[in-house]
């Protein structure tokens, strides 16, 4: 790219079938010609672009990924692809028309100053899509693992908060629905934190409200930028009234630096 500083920024790399190849840096988007650089003429994906990326997501095996598809999404080796299809009436997949891949960062320390501020207490990560909450998740379990030296399970169903190195004393249930990882981890590993991404299921409530009384600290995210979008959700403020986290945390983030308030729960 022309723009070097645009590129180390890139959280997410997007193709359409027919339309722009793109490079998003938070909420700013910029199209890429077919040198991909961000100034010129903007490259128009093919299908053969979108089957043959595809293709190389799901390792040359889609039937291996068939209900992620389904769900909207291919997890490949850390990396999670969300995708636009076309399906059936029985709810199968029959054609993809547009990916996102995000490019997952670890930035060490970035989730320091929240602990310093909050303390290692139950809190609920709250920002829009594209701020980096899943960032702030994956540096928190090495923040609560090797410095804090809690026992630490991460519930991470889309491969997005492992990586490839993991803390000293953090378990990872990877590719489970979220609420039946919540439900193994308290079963089985007996963790002093449970760090989850994108919170909001009924099912996923539940778990978090029975491993709540077991006096496990949850940390969690959900897309909402205001304490009262995020509790217009009806499993959100079922969280709420349970008194589950004891700190809502808004994210924001200026180029790298991630700035946060806090309201009690």
């Amino acid at each position: 790219m022309k723009s070097p500083g645009y590129a180390s920024c890139a959280t997410e790399v997007r193709l359409r079938r027919g339309g722009a190849f793109s490079v998003s840096c938070g909420a700013e988007n910029r199209t890429l010609d077919l040198s991909g650089n961000v100034s010129g003429k903007p490259y128009i994906c093919t299908g053969d672009d979108i089957e043959r990326c595809a293709e190389l997501l799901c390792r040359g095996s889609y039937h291996s990924h068939e209900k992620e598809l389904e769900a909207g999404y291919i997890s490949a080796g850390g990396i999670r692809a969300g995708v636009s299809t076309y399906g059936t009436y029985g709810g199968g997949v029959w054609g993809i028309d547009g990916i996102c891949i995000r490019l997952p960062r670890h930035v060490a320390g970035c989730s320091a100053p929240l602990f310093e501020a909050l303390g290692t207490v139950s809190m609920l990560i709250c920002s829009p899509p594209g701020v980096g909450k899943t960032t702030l998740l994956r540096d928190a379990a090495f923040q609560l693992s090797d410095r804090y030296r809690l026992r630490v399970a991460v519930a991470d169903t889309k491969y997005e908060l492992l990586p490839d190195k993991k803390p000293e004393l953090a378990d990872y249930f990877c590719g489970k629905d979220k609420a039946e990882a919540i439900g193994a981890a308290v079963r089985c590993m007996s963790p002093q934190v449970i760090i989850c991404d994108e919170l909001g299921g009924e099912d996923e409530v539940r778990a978090v409200l029975s491993a709540q009384s077991g006096g496990v600290i949850f940390i969690a995210s959900a897309h909402a930028d205001s304490m009262r979008s995020l509790l217009s959700r009806p499993s959100m403020k079922a969280i709420h009234d349970a008194a589950v986290f004891e700190k809502y945390v808004f994210l924001t983030r200026n180029g790298g630096v991630f700035t946060f308030s806090a309201e009690d729960g």
